[in-house]
């Protein structure tokens, strides 16, 4: 769940505390006692970097797209009603910023700022630089720790109280924030690494379970002929055989009324994301050119507006935008079991599984940890959901 403050700019105080705090109180009470020069300056070099990319990452704007905006054949044309201009793709409305968000990540309190396309390599460099530098100040606190624990039949005036309260107190501290920090390093290093932001993977999520109690393809028909002008045809799922996938090749493409639409197989999976290019080609997209990843002025050069597609699009049995059903949640029916009639006259019954989640509009929908889109700042009341269509 996201962080919310009453006072917006205690979520910045905090991590300027805590940086300063254990930094430099690690430094002072402890490392300038047993530190060589060299590595005392080393240490202070990772500190600098570290309030260097966070200041980059709290002042570097993420981008809005130009009011002249126009989508292009084959995305989603979606009206921002705040902003009062078309959405490009991957870009939402951030509550809290009050403006659209180029290739939004969610909006962050730790920097009282949004994450997206234009600050998204300094905000990862500063999870990055945070974790290497708690890392770093843990080991040597812990050695400190070992030491004193080894010294512990020693007379008490022999001890540096100072010091050994600082080494208690900071590696609680440093193991906190190098835990927390961390998680959420690993997940937008994940992220960052499949092609998705944190909202994509949470439609993702959402689209997953429309999947397997089945009320999302009626809305993906529609968009279908929408886009395409003509039926959905029956859709065969890639983790069948190779020969299943050949017969159903060789079969009508257009299907029968009494044929079900999608292959029981048929999973998440089988919707081709398109932004997930290739490891080094997400990497690139988010972070900029290999050389820069770690550079304070490294980010992406393109014009966050348009994005490279993979090559896999074109395979794409649906050939729809992410997301493929437009965002547009379908609300189940009353009753859950359903009759499907084979071309072969094969009668069989499907049981869909019952999830609370299933009555909760897109609007309302939470994943697994409780996430909504709501905790990842967007504003989902400037979204004209009715207006939104497909261009052919």
């Amino acid at each position: 769940m996201a962080v919310s403050f009453k006072w917006p700019w205690l979520g910045v105080a905090i991590p300027c505390l805590l940086i300063a705090s254990i930094g430099y109180g690690s430094h002072f009470f402890v490392f300038r006692k047993h530190f060589s020069v060299e590595k005392q300056m080393g240490f202070q070099l990772a500190l600098s970097m570290i309030w260097l990319s966070y200041y980059l990452a709290i002042k570097k704007s993420p981008g809005s797209p130009p009011q002249n905006f126009k989508p292009v054949k084959g995305e989603w044309r979606r009206w921002c009603k705040k902003c009062r201009g078309y959405k490009p793709e991957r870009t939402h409305h951030c509550k809290t910023c009050r403006t659209c968000v180029l290739k939004m990540d969610h909006h962050c309190p730790w920097t009282y700022n949004c994450v997206g396309f234009g600050n998204y390599a300094h905000f990862i460099r500063f999870l990055v630089w945070v974790d290497v530098t708690t890392f770093f100040v843990m080991c040597e606190l812990f050695k400190r720790g070992l030491q004193f624990y080894h010294d512990r039949a020693m007379p008490a005036y022999l001890y540096d109280i100072k010091e050994l309260t600082a080494v208690m107190v900071f590696l609680l501290l440093d193991f906190l924030v190098l835990f927390t920090v961390g998680i959420l390093t690993i997940r937008c290093l994940y992220n960052i690494a499949t092609g998705y932001t944190q909202i994509e993977s949470w439609e993702r999520e959402r689209i997953d379970s429309q999947i397997q109690n089945g009320r999302i393809w009626k809305q993906i028909s529609k968009n279908y002929e929408q886009l395409h002008g003509k039926k959905m045809p029956k859709l065969v799922s890639w983790n069948a055989s190779w020969m299943a996938r050949e017969a159903e090749a060789s079969r009508e493409v257009e299907r029968d009324d009494d044929e079900p639409e999608v292959d029981s197989n048929f999973c998440i999976d089988d919707i081709i994301f398109p932004y997930d290019v290739s490891f080094f080609g997400n990497m690139t997209a988010t972070l900029g050119p290999f050389h820069t990843w770690m550079l304070p002025w490294g980010g992406p050069t393109s014009n966050g507006l348009h994005f490279k597609k993979n090559e896999y699009v074109d395979d794409d049995q649906l050939g729809l935008p992410w997301p493929a059903d437009g965002g547009h949640q379908e609300k189940p029916e009353e009753d859950i079991m359903h009759e499907i009639t084979t071309r072969s006259g094969k009668v069989f019954r499907r049981k869909w599984k019952k999830d609370p989640r299933e009555n909760l509009s897109r609007k309302e929908w939470f994943n697994d940890f409780g996430e909504t889109l709501n905790d990842f700042g967007v504003d989902v009341e400037a979204e004209d959901e009715e207006n939104d269509e497909l261009i052919r």
